[in-house]
């Protein structure tokens, strides 16, 4: 347990709002998806600076997974699209692997997809893997009682990761196919592996068992998270209490055993930068992940806030190297300027997970009908933030191949003709693109005019008919529609639904009101904010959050004395 610690340093002071939080949650997640997504690939490279190798199957889960805790965490007004990016790069690499843990990765963050999709091509390829998995179950090994996953399909061994990874995932899909196959499979491996894996006293988890029946008792953060992480699983999908139990006593020895302490307080630990090696740089993400899920289910755990918290803020102040927002492998630090995908995702999920539990996420203050390019479907297309000038956290670049294109999928509150505006720089000279709307060619050559400089922006429209509801806009090069050059692609603005309608009732500077109402999408939340004439003033917030019960919002604002004012409408 801790006991009489204390520390004094000159350390940053750790955040003290949500909003410092989701703020840099999503500056780590914005860098790691542009140093280490290949655009040409279509995957996570393994390395940053690349080393020219792609990252491996558990560890594109696990990117994947910090790319679902985006979405979840801004409640899909950031990074949606890439989750379809992300399917079709492991599409193209195969779905299946030759280890079962490895599979079970993929098939909870496939599980995590659908739900923030709901696409069910999601769920029917977690299916598709988890019946895979299923066909691990062993009882002629590894010892006395015989039973448990397979961790590989060379049967090697029995491990943590195959056997809990197997119970969460299986819990998952019976929450949401309510096949009871799923359950009970789920149910069975737990069991065995919780009565023969698990030290009933003190909650530590065995690495793995070996062919010969020896149990291996390796320290890894990741073995108690895993483990934690299905017994809350199989609670959520059962109601029966010992699973809840055991999954605080589980998490209650990673705590206490599996930290080292900072100027923040308990870190999760498994091992120094140089210590800790290979898959190691992976395992502290699972940790932190089930931890933080089993704090929402009971926020009265104080001790799992005090470490999802440290961990947060030691991997922002201590393992942060900062020219590149890239993180150590040791949350307690010290920096290092050469990083693997594994550990930069880890520390990703640290900051993430936390800016979840700190609060609401605050918005974007991007209007509702402006779609980030970064934040669509890209297919073989590079994320690039190196010419300034872009909205948003970065911009397309890097696409003058067959094969190669974009999906915005948009919202229209009314039907209709609407302009589509690309905001864009050309510097090698004129470019040009097919674009289609909702799969049919709208235009074969669209032009995109020189701009003179990377750094330089300018603006295509088009004018389309559309319906109400989602749309799909793309954008592709094919050569044979002579598709031509560099491009890249900062923004598209979807006009035509005039969100702001603005009527003046009395004269500026008299106690007069002005009056706006716009367009709206049921359900959707608005925020009415304001910000006076002069450089360097900021937005505020005039309204509460508004929630549309029908197409149209209308918010007052009194005037006062005020004699001029810009207005705008945001989404959170």
């Amino acid at each position: 347990m801790w006991a009489g610690l204390a520390f004094a340093c000159c350390l940053p002071c750790p955040a003290q709002t949500a909003a410092e939080y989701h703020r840099r949650a999503d500056v780590a997640l914005q860098n790691f998806l542009v140093h280490f997504w290949s655009g040409p690939r279509q995957y996570l490279q393994q390395q940053y600076p690349t080393n020219g190798a792609l990252t491996g199957y558990w560890t594109f889960a696990q990117g994947w997974d910090v790319l679902a805790d985006g979405v979840e965490r801004t409640s899909g007004l950031q990074y949606y699209g890439l989750l379809d990016s992300f399917y079709a790069g492991q599409n193209a690499s195969g779905w299946l692997s030759g280890f079962y843990d490895d599979e079970c990765w993929m098939t909870m963050v496939l599980t995590r997809a659908y739900d923030l999709t709901e696409d069910p091509k999601y769920l029917a390829q977690a299916q598709t893997i988890y019946a895979d998995v299923m066909q691990a179950w062993d009882t002629n090994c590894c010892g006395t009682p015989g039973g448990g996953v397979w961790w590989d399909k060379a049967h090697t061994q029995k491990a943590t990761a195959a056997n809990a990874g197997a119970a969460l995932a299986g819990a998952r899909l019976y929450e949401r196919t309510t096949n009871a196959s799923y359950l009970s499979f789920a149910q069975q491996v737990y069991a065995f592996w919780n009565a023969n894996m698990v030290n009933p006293g003190t909650g530590e988890v065995s690495d793995h068992i070996t062919t010969n029946g020896t149990r291996v008792w390796w320290h890894f953060t990741y073995n108690e998270g895993l483990m934690a992480g299905a017994s809350l699983e199989l609670y959520l999908a059962t109601g029966t209490a010992s699973y809840l139990a055991n999954a605080n006593r589980i998490a209650g020895y990673l705590v206490n055993n599996e930290v080292t302490w900072t100027a923040y307080g308990p870190v999760l630990y498994d091992g120094a930068n140089s210590g800790c090696s290979g898959d190691c740089h992976e395992f502290k993400g699972p940790a932190i992940r089930y931890l933080s899920r089993l704090y929402a289910q009971d926020t009265s755990k104080t001790q799992y806030y005090t470490v999802l918290k440290a961990c947060a803020d030691a991997v922002w102040n201590l393992a942060q190297e900062t020219n590149d927002v890239i993180f150590s492998v040791n949350w307690a630090g010290p920096p290092q300027s050469t990083v693997d995908e594994a550990q930069d995702n880890a520390a990703c999920m640290a900051l993430n997970r936390f800016a979840e539990v700190a609060g609401p996420y605050p918005g974007t203050g991007q209007p509702a009908n402006q779609y980030e390019a970064e934040n669509a479907s890209i297919h073989y297309i590079t994320l690039e933030a190196l010419y300034g000038g872009y909205t948003g956290w970065a911009y397309l670049a890097n696409w003058k191949s067959n094969g190669s294109w974009v999906d915005f999928t948009i919202h229209c509150a009314t039907p209709g003709v609407h302009q589509l505006v690309f905001r864009y720089a050309a510097g090698a000279g004129d470019a040009t693109r097919v674009l289609k709307t909702n799969g049919v060619a709208l235009v074969s050559n669209q032009v995109f005019t020189n701009t003179g400089a990377w750094s330089n922006y300018s603006t295509a429209s088009v004018s389309c008919n559309l319906p109400a509801g989602v749309n799909t806009v793309s954008l592709l090069f094919d050569s044979s529609q002579h598709s031509a050059n560099w491009l890249n692609l900062d923004s598209l603005t979807v006009l035509g639904d005039a969100p702001e309608q603005i009527r003046l009732e009395a004269a500026a500077g008299s106690r007069g009101s002005v009056l706006l109402s716009w367009n709206a999408r049921v359900g959707e939340t608005y925020t009415v904010q304001s910000k006076a004439p002069l450089p360097g003033t900021e937005w505020t917030n005039l309204s509460a959050p508004l929630v549309a019960a029908g197409t149209n919002l209308s918010f007052t604002d009194t005037l006062g004395t005020t004699q001029a004012r810009y207005y705008r409408i945001a989404t959170p």
